[in-house]
């Protein structure tokens, strides 16, 4: 008796493990599923320098992020984890599409569109060089519960 239980034990156990290999693994909700409400977040890239440099949202929003370039070409680009975290799995900012703006001229506007799924500070750099304080032009993106 005790050796059946065993072999219905691995039974279930491969149906488990088949099951899982047959499911995608780090798959995230979709973003209409997690979203709750949409904040517009307007941001200026002049003189090696985000304005404002520090954005504070709330868990579960739909962020769309807009770059305004006014001296040169910049960009925008999203470190999906945050400080501290392991960077394994799922991103913690979900992206409808890249997590960066790509190149934005001078006077032109890029946006990029996005989902805080987890509370944590994340960092967003220039992604252009754009001359010698380019290393400086960072802001920080702070998700709060």
């Amino acid at each position: 008796m005790r050796g059946v239980r065993i072999g219905l034990l691995t039974g279930a156990a491969f149906a488990g493990i088949v099951a899982l290999a047959a499911s995608p693994r780090h798959q995230a909700p979709a973003i209409s599923q997690i979203a709750t409400t949409t904040q517009v977040i307007q941001v200026t890239g002049d003189k090696y320098a985000f304005t404002p440099s520090e954005i504070h949202v709330r868990k579960g929003t739909r962020v769309e992020f807009t770059l305004h370039c006014v001296d040169k070409e910049h960009g925008v680009k999203f470190d999906v984890y945050p400080e501290g975290a392991k960077k394994k799995g799922p991103p913690r900012l979900q992206f409808e599409g890249k997590p960066e703006t790509g190149k934005v001229g001078k006077g032109k506007d890029g946006s990029v569109t996005f989902v805080a799924v987890e509370p944590g500070t994340y960092e967003f750099k220039c992604s252009v060089f754009c001359g010698f304080g380019h290393g400086r032009m960072k802001g920080k993106l702070i998700v709060e519960e």
